[in-house]
């Protein structure tokens, strides 16, 4: 708040009743109970406004068109003990401001509204304070804005507005929401270490240049549904408490992300770069994504600098949905894939799995053949047909033949030797249980019982060293089984007479 006592002197008001500027060929309204409009007041004239107005008085300038030393006067008169300007309740709804006007340091202590306004040239917001609730619904900026440092500290709304130079947001803290739905940025928008007390809306945006959002902190959800971006786009690093969303959103360059959320929606994106996505917790979904170079998408295990991650446990990040994802190489790094659907990606041979990445768990022994009779079908009245066990077999069988596929896709996805092996096996097992061919299915039976299909070294070794077991087995009956010693006979003990000599044999 302003150290100053607000000023109850009468309000600069324009009425609508109000005439036209007296002066020939001039459109404006005037100021009664002066005949000539704000820029073709008197030295006089203006003086006697501008005696009126003090820090903090309301100030009502819609529809006019504000000439730069008439803009200069009344900051000057408004200006308080500090230095800097202060209104209280302004309204500039359909206004022309100057070229190059400087609202810089100005303290907006009530609502202020600039819904309509054209500022013709550069303007600069710089370290301005909006105390209430502040409005550029629908504003024409001619050149450069610059609100780099504003602070925000009720519901701001930039709904429909137009930079056709650059725009500057750096630094800018907003504590409620902020809503640019529908705005157009033809030059660069920059965002960077922004602060968000709540929702950061930029639905349906239009961005024309580079686009920054590097250290913001959102307190809740950052959205971008429909947004467009002609160039690259760069999120992050930043952290939102809630969800990021990109749903729908079209990036004709690259794309970067670098998030710690709660949940990344990107879904039915388009983008025709490349695009990198480095996330921290995040839960991301790609369901219907259309990529027109290399995607990665990898989980960080190192926080962001100077940010505040949400609430969410440490941990690494989830892919919930690839189906119908379409990219030319899409690799996954160290990510989460134990709910991800794999299903209906456009082109799984370009899909490349490096890291650890985890999977799902399955029972020890699964049971891939359903019991018919503990899950019978319930007849379908429809073209009076009964839709009965055979033709639930055939489903589940067309569905575990298109899971054996999805199987061998990812072995030859995985970097890793040892996932690859685990998904070929997983590939043979369905195969062995469900190959239409009696022969193939003895000889599966008999490479899983024999050596695990070659991808079990364990039980490779064991079939070895039984097989070596029965061989030297089998040898040595051959060799000593046909020739077996005579029964020996024992003759009874005669003993030796004590004269008896021995003589020696031949």
């Amino acid at each position: 708040m302003s150290p100053h006592k607000p000023s109850r002197s009468p309000v600069l008001m324009l009425m609508a009743p109000w005439p036209d500027c007296a002066v020939a060929g001039c459109a404006e309204r005037s100021f009664a109970p002066h005949p000539g409009c704000l820029g073709h007041l008197t030295p006089d004239e203006l003086g006697d406004l501008m005696a009126g107005l003090g820090p903090g008085s309301d100030l009502d300038l819609r529809g006019v068109t504000v000439p730069e030393r008439v803009l200069a006067a009344l900051l000057e008169a408004v200006t308080g003990p500090d230095g800097h300007p202060h209104l209280g309740r302004s309204r500039f709804e359909g206004a022309v401001l100057p070229p190059c006007a400087s609202l810089s340091g100005t303290c907006f202590e009530g609502d202020c509204s600039f819904d309509g306004a054209r500022f013709t040239g550069a303007v600069s917001f710089f370290a301005a304070r909006f105390l209430g609730n502040v409005s550029f619904r629908g504003a024409r900026f001619g050149g450069n804005a610059s609100f780099h440092g504003a602070r925000f500290q009720r519901h701001a709304s930039f709904d429909e507005a137009v930079f056709a130079g650059d725009a500057l947001f750096g630094e800018t803290a907003w504590g409620a929401d902020a809503s640019f739905t529908r705005a157009v940025f033809a030059g660069a928008a920059a965002f960077d270490r922004a602060r968000f007390g709540r929702d950061a809306v930029l639905q349906a945006t239009r961005f024309g240049g580079d686009v920054s959002f590097r250290r913001v902190q959102v307190a809740r959800h950052t959205r971008f549904e429909r947004a467009r971006f002609r160039r690259d786009l760069w999120l992050g690093p930043m952290a939102a408490g809630g969800r990021l969303v990109l749903t729908h959103a079209t990036a004709h360059g690259g794309l970067r992300v670098d998030a710690a959320a709660r949940h990344l929606a990107a879904n039915r994106m388009a983008v025709r770069g490349p695009a990198d996505f480095r996330l921290r917790h995040a839960e991301l979904d790609l369901e219907d994504s259309v990529f027109g170079a290399d995607v990665t998408v990898r989980s960080l295990s190192r926080p962001f600098q100077h940010l505040t991650e949400p609430g969410a446990a440490p941990g690494t990040a989830r892919v919930l949905s690839l189906s119908g994802t379409s990219a030319r190489r899409l690799e996954l790094a160290g990510m989460d894939l134990s709910r991800c659907r794999f299903t209906g990606l456009v082109h799984p041979g370009g899909l490349r799995l490096t890291g650890h990445c985890s999977f799902a768990t399955v029972p020890r022994r699964p049971r891939l053949r359903p019991r018919w009779r503990a899950r019978t079908p319930a007849p379908s009245r429809s073209g009076g047909r009964v839709r009965g066990r055979t033709v639930v077999a055939e489903e589940l069988a067309g569905s575990r033949q298109g899971l054996q596929t999805l199987y061998e896709q990812l072995a030859a996805a995985a970097a890793d030797r040892d996932l690859a092996r685990d998904f070929r096996y997983r590939a043979l097992e369905i195969r062995r249980r469900d190959d239409p061919r009696a022969r193939n299915r003895w000889l599966l039976h008999l490479s899983w019982l024999a050596c695990g299909h070659g991808l079990r070294t364990g039980r490779t070794l064991a079939c070895l060293a039984v097989l070596m077991l029965l061989m030297t087995a089998g040898a040595t009956w051959a060799r000593h089984g046909q020739h077996a010693s005579a029964p020996v006979r024992l003759r009874p003990y005669q003993p030796v007479p004590a004269d008896a000599t021995y003589a020696p044999r031949p």
